[in-house]
């Protein structure tokens, strides 16, 4: 899934009901071309979105300390160090344990069976121009009673028993009321990083034309290449490096009440998904359980790209004062044979 959140971390979410009548139509011409079955998901009782969230690492407050948080090869470039990858390795392997899981039972891949089927029938009847026509031509109703026909054929009980209309009522359709909320919270919250962000650019930007200025007034050496030692160009790259690795440091620790509020905002979308989750493992009946699948897990995989979100404010704040460090770094291993003139 990709969420309308801005930076959000690529995990998979399979489709939630209701869709819109666009996305209803969207969702149909996809079905010409790949096949979206809805199967069944096993889950590990220990997984869920507060425990990622959880292993989200902090914010450091420190450029040095965000540093630590990377892999510096060496060249100044970084890459997420192991409580990131933790985080991103962890639910992908889960979520992709869970489809390989889902894909060997038979009864899926039954299901799977079913909708393969019924995929290749549209794309028969509306595949063409006319067929396309008729599909733009349709109501939402008309649109519904198509998109139903991908659902894998069921034995549905004539009724459900009180306990599991109680976990159905935490279910729902797999969407978590506030939704809209949890979206306007977090994307005000983007846009005041994105101040912070826009005010560390322009404290940066004030220090390229200081640096050529002075590098240009640096005494040169005698001799045929009239240019000042690798000394007294270290020393200067490295007094304004440090510069930047202070102002990282004055700008670093105005990301982290943003980020704890974004934190608070999306926690109860991701309670949500846990206690969906949570409700359809207990659910008694196969059928009913089977059928809710998709909207359980839909709802966990909402908060997981919540969590999702908040891992990516923390790595492109923290990644920005890190290379102020790794910049430096840099520079000292350019010149490592530093010679005055």
């Amino acid at each position: 899934m990709h969420s309308s959140f801005p930076g959000f971390k690529s995990i998979p979410v399979r489709a939630i009901w209701p869709f819109s009548p666009h996305m209803f139509r969207v969702a149909i011409a996809l079905l010409f071309v790949v096949t979206v079955p809805v199967i069944g998901w096993t889950v590990s009782k220990d997984f869920n979105g507060r425990m990622w969230l959880a292993k989200v690492p902090v914010l450091p407050s420190s450029a040095q300390g965000a540093y630590q948080q990377w892999i510096d090869d060496g060249n100044g470039v970084l890459k997420p160090g192991e409580a990131f990858n933790a985080v991103d390795q962890g639910i992908n392997d889960v979520v992709t344990d869970q489809a390989q899981a889902d894909m060997a039972s038979p009864e899926n891949q039954s299901q799977m069976q079913q909708q393969q089927t019924a995929a290749q029938q549209l794309a028969a009847k509306y595949g063409t121009p006319e067929g396309q026509a008729q599909l733009r031509a349709m109501t939402p109703a008309q649109l519904m009673a198509l998109a139903q026909q991908m659902q894998p054929q069921t034995n549905m009980p004539r009724t459900v028993s009180p306990d599991d209309q109680q976990l159905l009522q935490k279910i729902g359709d797999g969407v978590y009321s506030g939704k809209q909320q949890v979206m306007a919270d977090v994307l005000k919250l983007q846009v005041q990083i994105n101040t912070v962000d826009g005010q560390w650019d322009q404290a940066l930007s004030a220090l390229g034309p200081q640096e050529q200025a002075q590098m240009a007034q640096l005494a040169v050496c005698p001799g045929e290449a009239g240019i000042p030692s690798s000394l007294d160009t270290e020393n200067l790259e490295l007094k304004f490096a440090d510069q930047r690795i202070a102002i990282a440091a004055e700008y670093l620790p105005q990301f982290a009440p943003i980020i704890g509020k974004a934190r608070a905002a999306v926690l109860p979308e991701i309670d949500f998904g846990d206690d969906a989750l949570a409700a359809w493992t207990q659910i008694s009946d196969p059928a009913l359980k089977q059928q809710v699948s998709p909207s359980a897990h839909g709802a966990e995989q909402q908060g997981l790209g919540d969590v999702g979100i908040i891992e990516k404010m923390v790595e492109d704040a923290s990644s920005r004062a890190a290379q102020s460090v790794a910049d430096k770094k840099k520079i000292q291993l350019k010149y490592a044979n530093a010679r005055g003139c």
